[in-house]
């Protein structure tokens, strides 16, 4: 009968000991995944933030593509109606030579 609780005994204190060390992997398994998770979130807020600066930076190189057309458009118009002008001057004066 002593023989009996002894091992029963020897069975509990293994049985707890399984547990613990069960329980102790499964805290560093946690402990693991929770660095994991830090670092992706790292990463990702790296990632989030140099996407937004590409974003500023093509924003900004829009609004000077913009300013630019805007720009260029006006020198084109400013030259076609100076060639206009021009064109509509020459006609005037080959009209207005006098005919040999």
């Amino acid at each position: 009968m002593i023989k009996d609780s002894e091992e029963t005994l020897e069975l509990y204190r293994e049985s707890l000991k399984a547990i613990l060390e069960i329980h102790e992997e499964m805290i560093k398994s946690k402990d693991d995944v929770i660095y994991l998770l830090q670092e992706e979130n790292i990463s990702l807020k790296n990632s989030l933030i140099s996407i937004q600066e590409v974003y500023e930076e093509e924003r900004a190189l829009v609004k000077t593509l913009k300013e630019q057309i805007e720009h260029l458009q006006k020198e084109l118009d400013f030259t076609k109606r100076k060639y206009k002008l021009m064109w509509n001057q020459a006609i005037e004066n080959y009209n207005n030579k006098p005919k040999k």
